[in-house]
Formats: C-alpha cells, structure tokens, sequence
C-alpha cells in the first residue's frame, strides 16, 4: 500500500488495513494545539456524604455509556512503592453528568469482596473485572455490580501484572513478564480469555527485550546472582485499537509498531520520529540514587522493610518514548520524556495510519488517566491538601 492510498484512508476516516510492512516517518517540526476541552463534571471532595471522599484513586475508566468508574482503594500506611497496593477496593459509578448511581466492593474474603486486589479493567459494556491476589484470580461483576463469578489465573502469568480490557470485549491484555529470565530476547504481549474457569492466554504481539544484566544480589537481599533489568532500561508500552491491532513501544527510540488483528503477530506498520535520545548522566544517575534512599526512609519510618539497596547497572539512554494510550475511538497518544527526574512532555496525537493531529506542549496538560466515548476523558488530581478528585472533560472531534 502506498503513502498516498494510506493518506486518502485516514482522510475518509478508516484504518488503513495492515498488510506488508511499512514504515511512516512523522514531521520532525512540533505543530502545536490548543488543549480547550470542554469541562463536563468533577467528582471527589473533602465534605460531603462518605462517597464523596476518594481514599487513593487506583485506577479510572468509563462504559460505552459514558459512565464514570473510580477504583478507590484503600492503602496500608507507608507502603514502599515498590509493592504499593491496596489492602481493599470499592467501585463507585457515576453517570454521565457525575451523579452517583451505585457503590460495590468491600474488604473481605468472599466472593464480591476484596483481600489484597490488583488489576482494574471496566470493559465497555459495564463489566468490571479486578484481580484478587488472595485467590490468585480475576473477580468478574455485571453492569449492574453484582458479583458473577471467579476466573483463576493461569500458573504461568505472575501475579502482579498489570491488566488492560480488550475494546472487543471476553478478553484481558497484560504482559508476560521476562526480566528475570535469563536467555530471553522477547517480552510477549498476551491476551486472555475470560470464558472459562480458568484464563487462557495467547501471544498476539512480542517487544524486544533488552538483555539485563547479571547482577549480585547476596549481600543485601539474600537472592544471589540474579538478572535484572538496567534502570531507565526502555519500558514495553502497548495498547490496543478498538478493531484489535496492537500498537506498541519497545525501544529507547522513538517507534511505534502495529500488528494486525487476526493473531499472527507480525507487525504491519511502523510509525518513527527523529528525536533524539538523552545519554544517562552521571547526576541523572545520582537523582535516581536519591530518589531510592528517600523511598527507603520513607518505608523504615512507618514501619516497613524495604528491598534495601544492592548494586544496579544504568541504560545508557533514556526512552524518547514515556507513555503511549489510545483513545476510545482508536487516536494513539504518545507521551515524550522530558529528562530525569520525570517531568511531563509534549504529547503527540497521531491515527494508526500515521496522520500526523498534532502536539500539546511540554507541560499544557498531563496524559488522560481515562478515555470513554464522544470524547470523554478524565484526569485524576490532587490539591493543595493532597486530596483527590476526578474531573471529566471532553475533547474536540479532531483528537478523539
């Protein structure tokens, strides 16, 4: 397919399918746009009824009815970073004009209830699905927050990866984590089956996977010789588009690949920009350092025991590439690192074919937590007091 055919596609506003690979160059020159959403409501408050009040908002997301679903859970005091999670979880739901309309979940060990949760996925059509570590299963409720059943967890997928809902519905998607596995060249993105008792997963793309090095471990944390990932060593980004082609971010660089949905995995296109790369520094070296040890004072001071320190190996670039969502209606968002400490970069908005929207400037707005259909997005924020709210806007045609 030519250049052209995939411009005239984009134009008549369709996903260009994808064939032999391509690769699509994006304009080097930023053009800048104007972030005027539109406000449509805010939830969250320190008065008011006990709904009203978020604990620590875990994870956003919306239904195909352009419903509101805040995750809010309920955190242990001073718990390291490094395995932060909620001890419990309640789902409230808001309707399109940010009234409440229903509340589910609670601590507890019963069906319904939540130990130790992890993995919050709302699918489009109202279902919402969270992993319980206690039971080493995914907990599945119906539109209407009845609890329906339970999905175990297949041995192989470890328990803590985070978990994306397929846009086609049945399906979660979630990475098959192989840091530690010595040998391995590929990170593979998986996608799970909810129909039985027990999820089955399938390989529907596969990243490159940086060799880690070979580090020992004896001294502060009892493991040995152990391979672990290089610190700033580039992420396994990925999403999915709502006809099911996989797009993804597995270098320092700045490249996306599609693959196509009919299972292969291959990739059909790739999109790249010619930016640059940050060499690591010897201070962006010393701030991560800092950066630990405060974390670790952190956890001792209310109680904890952290991982401790041991030796580390650094990437020698930072990823030009931070974040990378797409929208409900299949727009990709992509999220450009801004140094070390992370600050927010400029945002590029770009379809599957490559048509290139345009920028929001370094700093004019962060990446949405949430996008829902005719445009809804959320943003999770915080005040001066460190409270939390959720406020939902929405976007112009031209970036949806």
């Amino acid at each position: 397919m030519s250049r052209t055919t995939i411009a005239l596609a984009a134009i008549a506003g369709l996903v260009a399918p994808l064939g032999a690979q391509e690769v699509i160059e994006l304009p080097v020159e930023d053009r800048h746009i104007e972030a005027d959403f539109e406000g449509v409501f805010r939830v969250g408050t320190t008065i008011g009824e006990p709904w009203e009040s978020f604990t620590t908002i875990v994870r956003i997301g919306f239904d195909e009815g352009g419903n509101l679903y805040v995750f809010d859970g309920v955190m242990r005091a001073g718990m390291p970073a490094e395995i932060a999670m909620p001890t419990s979880l309640r789902v409230l739901v808001f309707d399109p004009a940010g009234g409440l309309l229903r509340e589910f979940g609670r601590m507890g060990e019963g069906p319904g209830e939540f130990n130790w949760p992890w993995g919050y996925v709302v699918m489009r059509d109202g279902t919402t699905v969270v992993g319980e570590s206690r039971q080493a299963a995914w907990q599945i409720f119906d539109p209407a927050g009845n609890f329906v059943r339970m999905v175990r967890k297949p041995e192989a997928l470890q328990m803590f990866t985070d978990i994306q809902g397929d846009p086609r519905g049945g399906h979660l998607l979630t990475l098959r984590s192989a840091r530690n596995v010595r040998g391995w060249t590929s990170q593979p993105i998986m996608r799970m089956s909810l129909a039985g008792d027990v999820a089955r997963m399938e390989t529907i793309a596969e990243g490159w996977l940086a060799e880690s090095p070979v580090l020992d471990a004896t001294r502060t944390m009892g493991f040995g010789s152990m391979s672990l990932p290089a610190i700033f060593e580039p992420e396994l980004l990925y999403g999915m588009l709502p006809d099911g082609t996989v797009v993804f971010s597995d270098s320092s660089t700045y490249k996306l690949k599609l693959t196509p949905p009919d299972g292969t995995g291959r990739v059909g296109r790739v999109i790249t920009r010619s930016i640059n790369t940050q060499p690591v520094t010897a201070r962006m070296q010393e701030a991560w350092h800092a950066q630990q040890a405060a974390e670790r004072l952190r956890a001792e001071r209310a109680g904890w025991t952290s991982l401790g320190s041991f030796d580390v190996a650094f990437y020698p670039e930072l990823s030009v590439i931070q974040a990378l969502v797409v929208t409900w209606d299949g727009r990709i968002w992509v999220q450009r690192r801004d140094g070390f400490p992370d600050a927010d970069g400029a945002i590029d908005v770009l379809s599957p074919t490559g048509e290139y929207a345009g920028t929001f400037p370094a700093g004019s707005i962060t990446l949405p937590d949430a996008f829902g259909p005719e445009g809804l997005v959320a943003f999770i924020e915080r005040d001066e007091m460190d409270v939390e709210s959720v406020v939902v806007r929405r976007l112009s045609t031209s970036l949806r």
